[in-house]
């Protein structure tokens, strides 16, 4: 079974552009992260301050997707902290949340190698077909995210018209590459009118 972890976290301001050092600070505290193939982390939320920088509220959190085995694992996380860039982020304590099956799912930025859109759209429709998953969806914006050098590009993508067991199938394996960089990951979404 898999879960949400949340943190609670504490700081003032992060890089907008954060996956990539905040795989680098949690691969540092929790060396196991790498070979765990259904971890995700999702991107940290925060209030745009400038083309660059993102402000922390006091409902930011540090979310974690982990298999149950390791829940115990990564409490060591509370109360370290972490350094993304210049803007240190303390961790608090963590919640569990469970994956919740929605009709409606949506990822923020998916990744599967594809620039242009219908490629994209080609692939996703393949890998949805592998896992045995029927439904609707739709592409969003193009989204680009850096790590080290390398400019990792994906859209974001809305699934609907799902049947309850595959919303959490699809939550628990994401679509795509770079989980860990905050891709590919399914959050339930209340409507598709919205």
């Amino acid at each position: 079974m898999t879960v949400d972890m949340i943190f609670s976290i504490r700081g003032h301001s992060i890089p907008r552009d954060h996956g990539f050092v905040l795989w680098r600070e949690l691969q540092a505290c929790l060396p196991w992260l790498d070979a765990e193939t259904q971890a995700g982390i999702h991107p940290i939320r925060g209030a745009p301050a400038d083309d660059d920088m993102l402000l922390l509220t006091q409902r930011a959190s540090l979310v974690l997707r982990l298999p149950q085995v390791r829940l115990a694992d990564a409490e060591s996380l509370t109360g370290r902290q972490l350094d993304l860039d210049g803007c240190v982020l303390e961790i608090g304590a963590a919640r569990q949340r469970p994956l919740l099956a929605f009709t409606t799912l949506y990822a923020h930025q998916v990744c599967t190698g594809s620039d242009d859109e219908l490629d994209f759209l080609g692939d996703v429709a393949a890998q949805l077909e592998q896992i045995g998953v029927a439904c609707k969806y739709l592409c969003g914006k193009r989204r680009t995210l850096r790590a080290g050098q390398t400019e990792i590009r994906g859209y974001s993508l809305m699934l609907h018209d799902l049947k309850l067991e595959q919303s959490t199938l699809l939550q628990q394996s994401g679509l795509g590459d770079n989980r860990k960089l905050g891709c590919g990951i399914f959050v339930p979404y209340k409507s598709i009118a919205a």
